[in-house]
């Protein structure tokens, strides 16, 4: 690994405790009515109306809240959900709230279900990150969960945040996946 990795590596680390520290000054309701203007964005998105099958995410409590979103988008498109599985991301099809069993990791809830293969049927795909910058770059939590799985798909990728996780700049590697648009 050369020092220009463990730089990247320091400076991601760094950004991380910083966001976590402002999403910490955010009430649960407060980032709950921070998100629909956000989600409403999405859905005025000419790739997200025109989008048959979706990947979104069931929501953690620091992240933009997708809960009652995926409900009401899972009545008139195919909603994919991602569940992990070891060190990758399982897709499965979201059938209704009481399908949902916990995670294996961070006790997300997931579609218990059978996996979902048709992966070049994905229109677009709704991906949270711990920041972004204007270039559209992405920065996750450091598993790279979501930079293995988007290598195999070709959908339209959409990542979201609130305002305050746009950077200038995030430090990227050559494993980190440029993002179509950023909404937040």
């Amino acid at each position: 690994m050369n020092t220009s990795n463990i730089n990247i590596d320091e400076e991601k680390r760094k950004i991380r405790k910083e966001i976590r520290l402002l999403k910490q000054g955010y009430s649960d309701q407060q980032k709950m009515d921070l998100s629909e203007p956000i989600l409403k964005k999405l859905e005025e998105m000419p790739e997200f109306v025109e989008a048959r099958t979706v990947m979104l995410y069931w929501s953690m409590k620091d992240e933009v809240f997708s809960h009652e979103f995926v409900c009401k988008w899972a009545n008139q498109k195919r909603v994919i959900l991602p569940c992990v599985k070891g060190s990758t991301l399982d897709l499965k099809v979201f059938e209704g709230k009481e399908s949902l069993v916990e995670g294996e990791n961070y006790g997300i809830p997931e579609p218990d279900g059978p996996i979902f293969m048709a992966e070049d049927e994905i229109d677009l795909i709704l991906i949270p990150g711990v920041a972004f910058d204007k270039e559209n770059n992405r920065m996750g939590r450091g598993k790279a969960y979501y930079d293995r799985l988007l290598l195999s798909l070709s959908a339209f990728k959409v990542g979201i945040c609130f305002d305050f996780q746009v950077l200038d700049k995030v430090p990227v590697d050559e494993h980190d996946i440029k993002m179509n648009k950023i909404i937040y």
